[in-house]
């Protein structure tokens, strides 16, 4: 199925969508720290990474196994809290929040997107797009209106009472999409999201994603080691060892170098 165009001027009341690229930073990380402890081993995972990233801006971020990537993801998610240094998330130091208010920052400003999809298969396809919202506590018509519309753009207004166990791979990564937009988030987190799916379908995962963020404003930061997400990218990340060891556009890379083949 051809990707949908999206018209931001159909949507900018359901997402209110605001200015892009305006040069506000929606994280900012500095000198972030974290180590895990298990009796007397101590872990450094991350040993001081410092990064900006911009409201509207399409970062991706590599490193290999046990770079401190999946715990940079963790850091920018207000899924953990730094061990030393600080992490603003939409100015926000998580660092100063309990359960409850980072439980509130995650559902009302961050869309989570997995290379499993993590669907619940019981749901339809509006019930699992809905379900942020009636954590978040919008009342169900709301909810309701605003998941169709959200499926309706991303291409499976026909799928709507469709469950999980009856949508092709590439349909139940748009589900989980449409569910990370739920709350109409600043930022959204994709994990490896179209390493579980044929090329073909990855890269319609990569353009809607794309189209998302340029018509919607929305702030997206991947973990891949898909070249043409890369490619798609504003900025790339490396981190080795727990650093940032470099940052750099797609057009200052070689992408026929050794690293990526």
């Amino acid at each position: 199925m051809p990707t949908p165009k999206i018209d931001p001027a159909e949507f900018d009341t359901i997402f209110q969508v605001t200015d892009k690229q305006d040069g506000q930073y929606v994280i900012r990380a500095f000198d972030v720290q974290k180590t895990y402890k298990m009796g007397n081993t101590e872990t450094h995972a991350l040993r001081g990474a410092t990064l900006d990233i911009f409201k509207g801006e399409y970062l991706s971020i590599m490193g290999p196994s046990g770079s401190g990537k999946t715990t940079l993801f963790n850091m920018i998610g207000a899924l953990a809290k730094p061990t030393a240094g600080k992490v603003y998330i939409d100015q926000v130091d998580i660092g100063h929040l309990d359960a409850n208010e980072l439980a509130w920052l995650r559902c009302r400003k961050i869309g989570y997107i997995f290379q499993t999809f993590n669907l619940i298969q019981v749901m339809t396809c509006l019930e699992n797009v809905t379900l942020p919202m009636a954590y978040a506590g919008i009342d169900s018509e709301t909810a309701r209106k605003k998941g169709i519309e959200i499926l309706k753009m991303i291409g499976l207004g026909h799928r709507i009472l469709h469950k999980p166990a009856e949508l092709s791979g590439g349909q139940q990564q748009r589900v989980a999409i449409g569910r990370a937009l739920a709350n109409s988030p600043a930022i959204i987190l994709a994990d490896e999201p179209t390493a579980n799916l044929d090329q073909k379908t990855g890269e319609e995962m990569i353009v809607l994603l794309d189209d998302l963020r340029q018509e919607l404003g929305v702030t997206i930061v991947s973990a891949t080691h898909d070249l043409k997400m890369l490619k798609t990218s504003d900025r790339i990340l490396w981190i080795e060892d727990g650093v940032i060891v470099k940052s750099a556009s797609p057009d200052e890379i070689d992408f026929s170098s050794s690293e990526f083949l």
